[in-house]
């Protein structure tokens, strides 16, 4: 008999399907937000925007997302993550259809408000059936997957999405990323019949309440962690393919092949990372050094790629800071979400991830909004990348000092 508030897990083969289809889903999120920034050179002018206008419109998505994660990973814990994620990617694919239909600055920053409500619900729902449905040995793969997710989809957007937006036009760009992002529901709906159904309720009162996960020092010194990360990867996200364009001159296709670069070697160290982790694992060795060197080091190699984009003179130079920074998010990223579902465990995964990502993105608020201002400020895109090329930096400094020893928190004795 099967111990009470124990979660089962489902056969091999469905964890592999689960897996993949998590890391698709996170692909096609970024996929989705990103969409934005890609159309940025056409849609800018089009709509009379002004790069303050523009950096509000890209900003108001966040101004859901953030507080969103904090209400669904309060959620997951209460109803079944994998029906929650269908409903929010449906959500999200229709606001990204939708986006191809605006006039101007209002009815684009609602669809930005409506996709982030939409896309909130990914990381939280995607940590809480990791957390219940893959074992030890694969956590690495799993996470590799949305790590993978995360960059492959700013990197096929921006490749993609750069060509069709010089083919076809921006709002044809967002009506086939909206179409597209509901294709994955098929799959999922019939995986969905597969899994264990979870005993959510009993979690739900067995596990910790937010005032437990934020009295936490491990989560508070990652969720700094995290906010640094993202004022970073999010500066990139938002502004890369503008800056290719309008600074350094590149044609739409050229931008469309530059720009994904940085999130191609995103996608590539993640894969590395994730496999030498289960091996690892596999072994017996310990992890908690080798993520925190790792995931420092990533922010190191962020900071500096970051900086060099900025500095470049050069095509060469350019290549190699997109792949360097791409290479430092893709470590850290993996290994800073190994850490935190290793602190939470199955009782406070959902709620976790809610307050680690909804204090990352508040930088997805900031950061367009003050990359923005600079620029009409300042006309130059200088004291940009100095900022953000400082996030990661910082993100280092939390990690060697202020992140503790990477270990289960007995939520039961914070009761």
């Amino acid at each position: 008999m099967a111990q009470s508030g124990v979660q089962p897990r489902a056969s091999a083969g469905t964890i592999s399907v689960l897996i993949w289809l998590l890391g698709l889903a996170v692909f096609i999120n970024y996929v989705d937000r990103g969409t934005l920034g890609i159309a940025a050179p056409r849609m800018k002018a089009d709509l009379g925007l002004t790069a303050t206008q523009f950096g509000v419109a890209a900003s108001a998505f966040f101004w859901v997302y953030a507080p969103g994660q904090v209400l669904m990973g309060w959620l997951v814990g209460r109803v079944n993550a994998a029906w929650l994620l269908a409903a929010g990617l449906a959500l999200w694919g229709v606001a990204t259809a939708l986006t191809g239909l605006v006039g101007g600055l209002v009815t684009l920053v609602a669809l930005r408000l409506l996709l982030g409500l939409g896309e909130a619900v990914a990381f939280p729902a995607a940590f809480k059936l990791i957390v219940d449905q893959v074992d030890d040995a694969r956590r690495g793969a799993a996470n590799s997957a949305l790590s993978i997710g995360l960059a492959l989809g700013p990197a096929l957007g921006t490749l993609a999405g750069g060509l069709l937006l010089a083919s076809l036009g921006w709002r044809w760009l967002f009506g086939a990323m909206g179409l597209l992002t509901l294709i994955w529901l098929v799959p999922w709906l019939m995986l969905i019949r597969r899994l264990p159904g979870p005993a959510a309720m009993e979690r739900a009162a067995a596990g910790p309440g937010y005032w437990h996960v934020l009295a936490n020092r491990p989560a508070l010194s990652l969720s700094l962690v995290q906010i640094c990360f993202g004022f970073a990867l999010y500066f990139l996200v938002t502004w890369l393919p503008l800056w290719l364009v309008d600074v350094r001159h590149y044609s739409l296709a050229d931008m469309a092949w530059l720009g994904s670069i940085v999130f191609v070697a995103q996608a590539v160290a993640a894969l590395l990372v994730g496999l030498v982790n289960d091996r690892l694992v596999a072994r017996g060795q310990p992890q908690e050094r080798l993520r925190r060197a790792a995931a420092m080091a990533g922010a190191l190699a962020a900071t500096g790629g970051v900086a060099l984009i900025g500095a470049s003179n050069s095509q060469t130079g350019l290549i190699a800071g997109l792949v360097l920074a791409g290479l430092g998010f893709g470590l850290q990223h993996v290994c800073v979400n190994m850490m935190a579902q290793v602190f939470a465990g199955p009782l406070a995964a959902g709620k976790w991830v809610g307050v680690q990502n909804g204090f990352g993105n508040l930088a997805g608020v900031a950061n367009p909004i003050i990359t923005g201002a600079i620029i009409d400020a300042t006309g130059s895109y200088g004291w940009a990348f100095a900022l953000a090329a400082a996030g990661p930096l910082i993100a280092c400094i939390s990690l060697a000092v202020l992140v503790p020893k990477v270990a289960p928190i007995d939520w039961q004795a914070q009761r």
